[in-house]
């Protein structure tokens, strides 16, 4: 299971790890009975915080029942229909479809051009039901990709600068999650900006080596810094920064549920993301059991 946003495992509780579990099953079983089996594929541990931090931070607690997890037999307990629950499949979708527009064609092998072609067939359905359902969220996406073309087009050397659109787009995703309260509103449109930053200096740190031999735009490059194990230190070091102020704005939080799971996925799992918190432990496997 792909995703940075996860729990810490070796500090997460039995109980908590449960809560999670089902809440990943639960985000998955809404896609399948909304958007269809193959819209299933596209779930991401980012998204699932979603789900979690708006039942949360409402009070709203999920109800658990015992269903089939979509493309098995088994029948496991996930947490079911709640607004969280929904909001998150449908950012999941949307996220899912426009990742396929991040890539151009030529610059992807034959057997990924396939692959390409068949998943934007396959969900563009699921992507269309997504925008009828939710318009505003889609214009945000529309927003992000003209503000990503101006950055690609100036070519800024400014971090900043380069990872606004995400972190402009993850900010209202997050502020959409909070209550009727404007200040927690306001701390949420904040975290949710440091994680998009955050996303944006680790993604393109890892593509550097990729995006220079296509001559693609990427704020490393046009830096010139010295190959990709230093695009990484340098994005560690702007990513942790951007952490630890999000850790002093999610402490203030009102958060009435499953503070314990909260608190380790935003201070220990997005840390562990970054900088590796215990050798190995990156190879952490999230699959749906």
């Amino acid at each position: 299971m792909e995703g940075r946003m996860r729990p810490y495992l070796p500090e997460l509780t039995i109980r908590d790890y449960n809560i999670y579990l089902q809440y990943l099953r639960g985000v998955r079983r809404q896609l399948y009975e909304e958007y269809g089996l193959y819209a299933c594929h596209l779930l991401r541990t980012n998204g699932v915080l979603f789900a979690i931090l708006s039942d949360s931070l409402a009070g709203r607690a999920a109800t658990c029942q015992r269903k089939r997890v979509p493309g098995t037999l088994v029948w496991r307990r996930l947490m079911c229909q709640t607004q969280g629950i929904r909001q998150a499949a449908q950012v999941e979708v949307l996220l899912g479809w426009h990742s396929l527009q991040d890539r151009r064609y030529d610059e992807l092998r034959p057997l990924k051009r396939l692959r390409r072609a068949m998943d934007r067939l396959l969900l563009r359905r699921a992507y269309e039901r997504t925008v009828q359902e939710n318009p505003a969220l889609e214009r945000l996406f529309g927003q992000e990709r003209e503000q990503a073309v101006v950055q690609m087009n100036l070519s800024a050397k400014n971090y900043s600068l380069a990872a606004e659109p995400m972190s402009n787009i993850y900010g209202a995703l997050y502020s959409t999650l909070a209550t009727d309260d404007p200040s927690q509103r306001k701390s949420m449109r904040y975290i949710g900006s440091s994680i998009g930053r955050i996303f944006y200096l680790l993604d393109k740190a890892e593509r550097f080596e990729k995006d220079k031999r296509s001559g693609r735009y990427n704020v490393f490059v046009v830096n010139d810094l010295k190959g990709q194990t230093a695009a990484v230190e340098n994005a560690r070091r702007q990513a942790l920064a951007a952490a630890n102020d999000l850790m002093r704005v999610y402490s203030m939080l009102d958060i009435k549920l499953n503070r314990s799971l909260l608190d380790n996925i935003m201070l220990l799992g997005l840390h562990h993301a970054v900088d590796p918190l215990e050798a190995g432990a990156e190879q952490e496997n999230w699959e749906i059991p």
